[in-house]
């Protein structure tokens, strides 16, 4: 096993995603970061740029918990050394008038999805 550290991140596309993901690649800690998500992250990238980080995009366009676990050890099949996850994906304030399943959907089984893709955490 390496020493080599990375971080992968559900809800990088959010504004506490994107927070967070800034402050992985102003870090230090980790060698690279990977953000799993619907769609490319061009701010993501270009800050990896500046920081010299390496930033890997795991895309999901269909983001159901079978997808989401499958590009999840997809992203983490080839990565040795530590991992650590983050996830920061759920319904905003601005999404209240969802059913309760929706929310559901989102908050309870697409992170389950996530914490159930590896056994390294």
């Amino acid at each position: 096993m390496s020493d080599a550290r990375t971080a992968i991140v559900l809800g990088a596309s959010g504004s506490v995603g994107g927070a967070l993901v800034r402050a992985l690649l102003h870090d230090g800690a980790f060698d690279m970061v990977i953000t799993l998500g619907r769609t490319s992250l061009p701010d993501v990238l270009a800050m990896a740029r500046a920081t010299g980080r390496e930033v890997r995009e795991q895309l999901v366009p269909d983001i159901t918990p079978a997808a989401l676990a499958a590009a999840t050890a997809l992203a983490l099949r080839d990565i040795d050394g530590d991992v650590a996850a983050f996830s920061v994906l759920g319904i905003g304030a601005g999404m209240a008038n969802m059913s309760i399943d929706a929310h559901r959907a989102v908050d309870v089984e697409l992170n389950a999805a996530f914490a159930r893709s590896d056994p390294r955490w």
